[in-house]
């Protein structure tokens, strides 16, 4: 009897444990993702041109034929990916849950059809609270509006494209409103120039965001600063502790009337390249007569909007997008730390149709492109335009199928 009685309370923990774990939910989702696309000009491109941003400069031979004027066709399932969420077990009185996903990009190009960890964070809800601890979207990155196209990247470099590790959370006061203050390190997504300019400040990157939102209307406003230090060490191999810093500012609304849904953004701020978007930044000095020189923002305005359709089986979506690097005050000397500085403004139109049956959905979306350079006034030190090419212009034409699950 004394030895029952013993081997029950050496167990009792561990019944208890078991009784704790058979509380665990584990969930798979995510879809296998197949897609041909065709292009008309050499474009700025990664991921085997999965990752698609704009057209190239225009570049003409000696017979006066531009060589980027070449038609081009790839099949690609990389941006396949998979979800595992953990949940049903409470932690500190909050609902708690744990996500991972990844898909076959890989982080560069050499990388590419090799997984990349998209997603990997613990997410725990009170009431009026969220906090999340791990790698997600940015808060630039809104996943209540934002472009529902069907080529990767979710319209970049229009709309910010960016996931990070971060510290977030989120006071909801009540149902309709929801105010949140994260703090981040980049990850994958730099900005250009030294990868590990915005670790070596030591400073995360701080963002503010409001949303309010009921059955209608879904709309809010970002804003945010970081700072990065691009090196610590002079040409001259003297100490420097110089910085730059950056702001970025976003407005987002979102309205659903009946099955059609109209979103529309706008973005300012300066080196937005984390967000794959155009920008950067250079010298305030010129490096060759300053060795410990000072930093200088490229400015860029971005805005898109969509039109969309949400029925059981047929829809439709019209995608259009502008951006722009700005004029800026005072000198500028190139550092090469830029999404081609020489780019004045970009812009895209993008229809598309989908047909679901079932789990499967076909796509057929239209992506025309074009990108304007020009001459910067290099003679004056100045990030100012002087003159402009006329638009370069690509057409995708991208047919995709999925499965979700």
């Amino acid at each position: 009897m004394k030895k029952t009685l013993l081997l029950i309370i050496l167990f009792l923990p561990l019944l208890a444990f078991s009784q704790e774990e058979q509380k665990l939910n584990i969930g798979f989702s995510g879809y296998v993702g197949y897609e041909m696309y065709f292009d008309t000009y050499n474009s700025v491109t990664t991921r085997d041109g999965e990752v698609y941003l704009y057209p190239l400069q225009e570049s003409l031979d000696v017979n006066g034929d531009d060589i980027n004027k070449n038609f081009q066709a790839q099949m690609l399932a990389i941006q396949s990916r998979v979800r595992m969420t953990a949940s049903g077990i409470d932690a500190f009185g909050a609902k708690a849950k744990g996500i991972i996903e990844g898909d076959y990009l890989g982080t560069t190009q050499a990388y590419t059809r090799l997984f990349r960890l998209r997603h990997a964070y613990v997410q725990l809800n009170w009431e009026k609270g969220e906090l999340i601890a791990g790698q997600t979207w940015h808060p630039m990155f809104v996943t209540g509006c934002f472009p529902a196209v069907f080529s990767f990247g979710a319209a970049a470099p229009f709309h910010p494209l960016n996931r990070a590790p971060q510290l977030r959370y989120t006071f909801m006061p009540n149902k309709n409103l929801d105010i949140m203050g994260a703090m981040l390190f980049h990850g994958d997504f730099v900005s250009t120039g030294p990868a590990y300019a915005q670790q070596n400040s030591g400073i995360p990157d701080m963002q503010l965001q409001f949303r309010f939102h009921n059955d209608f209307i879904y709309t809010g406003f970002t804003a945010g600063y970081k700072f990065l230090q691009p090196r610590s060490v002079t040409t001259a191999g003297v100490k420097t502790n110089e910085t730059i810093g950056s702001y970025n500012f976003q407005l987002f609304a979102k309205a659903t009337i009946s099955k059609i849904i109209v979103k529309v953004e706008g973005v300012y701020g300066q080196n937005l390249t984390n967000y794959v978007m155009i920008g950067g930044y250079g010298a305030a000095e010129d490096p060759a007569l300053v060795d410990d020189y000072s930093y200088k923002n490229i400015n860029t305005l971005s805005f898109w909007t969509e039109v969309m359709s949400n029925f059981e089986k047929f829809n439709f979506g019209l995608f259009a997008g502008y951006s722009s690097n700005l004029k800026g005050s005072g000198n500028y000397y190139s550092l090469n730390y830029d999404r081609n500085e020489e780019l004045k403004y970009i812009y895209r139109i993008s229809p598309r149709a989908e047909y679901k049956s079932g789990k499967v959905t076909l796509i057929l979306e239209h992506m025309l492109t074009g990108a304007v350079y020009g001459d910067l006034d290099i003679a004056n030190d100045k990030y100012e335009f002087t003159s402009t090419d006329k638009a370069t212009l690509n057409h995708r034409i991208l047919l995709g199928v999925k499965y979700n699950f």
